[in-house]
């Protein structure tokens, strides 16, 4: 019997990794939810056999209706979408609130949304049916350090949070999995990441200290194998998925190597990392994360969650790509030039 795997945001890039993995399955059928249907990429995967259906993320009885049946639903949150809209700014200022907050605002809301829904076929879900994108949770691990890192608890405070506290039997069926710095994230944030100097020699600067190890991620490349290989494991468990993981002082040794281009990781104050970025209040959201990766880590200081090894050990499969695969295959032309 075919299994419906329900795939939120598929046409993003982890949700669009997780649907093309599946469709490599022949016990599965991929729904995949998307709030434009007829978009090229949703037409795209449509072709390739994604049942492409519309989905509204602040609308709980549609989200019923799209993950009714599934045997398997893969959720992913967006803050960046409502941080950056100009709707959502002009709302945020209206509430006289920070946009920062009003995207954290949007974000738990759609989380809690997709919880609720996903609760109601909770019977339908296989043991292990219910796996969640998320992140650690800044203000706990930090000891209440950082109580404005909202893309990090916003995603916490859903998953696991509020599915914990108010779906128990949908608990007992999930896998919370964190997601490692996106090694694409350099084109997000290209006044920090590959900062070229008169010389022709680039620079990199955050606040982290030079030698903090941090997880990085291909996402588009391996969210999809290590969500269907954690569906495979038990139930109840929390991941980081990564790659590779190293300071991002090795991080610019592994890059010049590869490009053959002289770089150097720099350390540099919150004022520096905010002054870099061209929206101050995404600098800001940057400059925290970058801060929390430093101490307590980007993983929370959690030292228990599973990794692609330990799914290995398993004996499942969980291919990776390291940061220097990615970086062999990756186009710099964009920043070399």
């Amino acid at each position: 019997m075919t299994k419906v795997v329900a795939v939120v945001g598929v046409t993003g890039n982890q949700g669009g990794s997780v649907a093309k993995r599946f469709l490599q399955d022949a016990r599965y059928h991929v729904r995949g939810l998307t709030r434009d249907p007829t978009s090229a990429k949703a037409e795209e995967l449509a072709e390739q056999g994604v049942e492409v259906v519309r989905a509204d993320l602040n609308d709980v009885e549609n989200l019923k209706e799209a993950f009714a049946g599934a045997s398997l639903i893969f959720t992913v949150t967006n803050y960046w979408e409502p941080f950056f809209r100009p709707d959502c700014r002009q709302k945020a200022a209206e509430l006289g609130i920070s946009c920062r907050r009003h995207a954290y605002d949007v974000e738990y809301q759609q989380g809690k949304n997709m919880a609720d829904a996903a609760a109601a076929t909770c019977g339908t879900l296989d043991d292990n049916g219910f796996i969640a994108s998320t992140l650690s949770h800044a203000g706990n691990c930090s000891q209440g350090k950082f109580k404005e890192l909202y893309h990090f608890d916003a995603k916490a405070d859903v998953f696991p949070g509020y599915v914990r506290d108010n779906h128990p039997e949908l608990a007992k069926k999930m896998s919370c999995v964190q997601t490692g710095y996106f090694m694409s994230s350099y084109k997000l944030a290209p006044n920090s990441y590959f900062v070229k100097q008169a010389d022709g020699s680039f620079v990199m600067r955050f606040p982290t200290a030079p030698t903090k190890p941090v997880p990085h991620l291909a996402v588009n490349e391996d969210t999809g194998s290590f969500v269907y290989a954690v569906s495979q494991m038990p139930p109840g468990r929390s991941y980081m998925a990564e790659g590779w993981t190293c300071s991002w002082l090795d991080f610019m040794r592994i890059w010049s190597g590869v490009t053959g281009h002289k770089g150097r990781y720099e350390q540099v104050s919150d004022t520096d990392m905010i002054k870099a970025a061209q929206d101050q209040a995404f600098g800001a959201e940057l400059n925290d994360m970058f801060l929390y990766s430093d101490n307590p880590g980007y993983d929370g200081g959690d030292d228990t969650l599973l990794t692609a090894p330990d799914i290995r050990r398993a004996s499942i499969e969980c291919p990776m790509t390291t940061l220097e695969q990615y970086m062999r295959t990756a186009d710099w032309s964009t920043v070399t030039s």
